[in-house]
Parts: C-alpha cells; structure tokens; sequence
C-alpha cells in the first residue's frame, strides 16, 4: 500500500544555504533507496522557517528503513542546532486503501451475521 509521508521542520531561523542544501541532500539519497517514488519539498510562503517535505513510498516499511537508517540520521544531523523542536513526521494512507479495507470489513460482516427478519 502506497504512503505519502509528510515531514514538517520548524527552524529557530530561516535556514541557511548549508541547511537547505542538506535538506536536498536527504532527498536526493531518499530517491536511491529501495520504495521510493516522488517527493517534493515546500516552504512555508509566509514564514519561511517552517519547511514541509512529502515524500511517497511503496510501502510503509520501505519508509520506515530510510528513517531509522543511520545514513539518514548522519545526514540530518547537520539540521539538528537550528531546529525548534524535532521534526514532526506524519504517515498517511490514501482514502480508496482505507475505505476498500472498511468495505471489506463490512462486507464480511454482513456475511457472518445474519440480518433479523
């Protein structure tokens, strides 16, 4: 099942051109890993510290390698001294996966228990 991951820094200050060149960095290496299908990076339009990176990946457990890859975390430590908090990270499924799961959970209830008469 497809995953689109969403990646939210908040900066203490507007990132420096090494801090932006390290967020293309995890990006580029991303793209080389096994899973990887598109992502693209945003910025805040009106507050320029807040930088919001999607990714999407074949699966979950294919994001969950890159993430936890100390490759990934050697690179994204150059972000750490500039950073408000951690990075906030949020996995989402697309609606059909979930609302063909919830169908097929209702079908086969409806299956098994019989309807009153």
């Amino acid at each position: 099942m497809t995953v689109k991951i969403l990646l939210e820094r908040k900066f203490k200050e507007e990132p420096t051109l090494e801090e932006i060149k390290t967020i293309n960095e995890l990006r580029m290496t991303a793209m080389g890993k096994k899973g990887y299908v598109s992502g693209e990076t945003l910025v805040d339009m009106d507050d320029h510290r807040r930088i919001v990176v999607i990714s999407v990946w074949a699966q979950k457990a294919d994001w969950e390698a890159w993430v936890n890859s100390d490759e990934r975390r050697w690179i994204a430590a150059g972000l750490d001294n500039n950073l408000r908090q951690p990075p906030i990270i949020r996995s989402f499924m697309l609606g059909a996966d979930y609302l063909s799961d919830v169908f097929e959970d209702v079908v086969h209830a409806s299956e098994i228990a019989p309807t009153p008469a």
